[in-house]
């Protein structure tokens, strides 16, 4: 988040590095809020859900008559569309090579010329990126290219994933409670025992997961109270096989104790399973 807030004053290129669901596009929406571009747009593109046949006329725009079925008047592609703000290419990763050298040469010159267009215009945008692939073993294989990756990566900002920063979890889950509570009309408490096995859960799906957990406990649960009926099966699943890892709860412990047993017994049971801290 201090990156975040101090790369938001410059324009420099971001690439966000981190698991599927760690909450990517939230840094780039914070990068883009406290940015001198915050009242321009922000355009988020998904690299990955663009047909490679259509991923230059969807970023350069068309002239009219470029191409069967373009619209007559033409039409300004997302660098148009986003000129003065921020640009958001998520899952950067999926770029095909020769698109990667057309986003290439607009890093180079911040110019762009609509497919079926001889004139060339320039426009004020700044790039941040995403991926929750290692690029950098992309680029050792060869399947991304190198130049390209240097001109992405001038700030690079990685987030862990959730299991790495446990003390955020019980923030979270209060934090989107009260959120859907309020949102449905539902106020709910969660018991002790629930929020004990919500507290041990790993989340592989990371922030994106407890928040749709979240969201179901709300809605789905009866009453004003959350307990451990309500919790899906995997969470009871994952819990019974921690336990056998884990000391008994005390109640009366204070919360930095328990949440300190907690990380213990993670790093307990990954150690035996991996056998060495490499």
């Amino acid at each position: 988040l201090r990156q975040a807030l101090k790369v938001a004053t410059v324009d420099s290129n971001v690439l966000i590095t981190g698991e599927s669901g760690v909450g990517k596009g939230m840094i780039a929406d914070l990068i883009h809020k406290y940015s001198q571009r915050a009242a321009r747009p922000i355009i988020k593109i998904n690299c990955g859900a663009i047909p490679e046949s259509l991923m230059e006329s969807e970023l350069f725009g068309y002239e009219r008559g470029a191409f069967t079925g373009a619209l007559k008047s033409g039409k300004p592609g997302y660098f148009e569309l986003a000129n003065g703000g921020l640009l958001f290419l998520d899952e950067i990763a999926e770029l095909s090579p020769s698109s990667q050298v057309k986003l290439l040469r607009f890093l180079e010159d911040s110019m762009v010329t609509r497919v079926g267009g001889t004139h060339s215009r320039k426009v004020d945008v700044r790039i941040v990126a995403a991926t929750n692939r290692d690029l950098d073993d992309m680029v050792a294989k060869g399947l991304f290219r190198r130049d390209f990756y240097y001109r992405l990566t001038v700030i690079p900002i990685r987030i862990p994933p959730l299991r790495d920063r446990r003390e955020d979890i019980l923030p979270l889950i209060r934090f989107y409670l009260e959120h859907f509570g309020t949102k449905f009309g539902a106020q709910k408490h969660i018991s002790r025992a629930a929020l004990d096995m919500l507290l041990s859960y790993p989340y592989p799906g990371n922030t994106r997961e407890l928040i749709n957990l979240c969201e179901r406990l709300v809605v789905m649960s009866e009453g004003k109270r959350i307990d451990i009926d309500d919790l899906p099966a995997f969470i009871l699943e994952q819990s019974s096989r921690a336990t056998s890892h884990s000391e008994p709860l005390t109640m009366g412990k204070p919360l930095k104790e328990l949440m300190d047993g907690y990380e213990k017994n993670v790093l307990m049971s990954t150690l035996e399973e991996h056998s060495s801290q490499q």
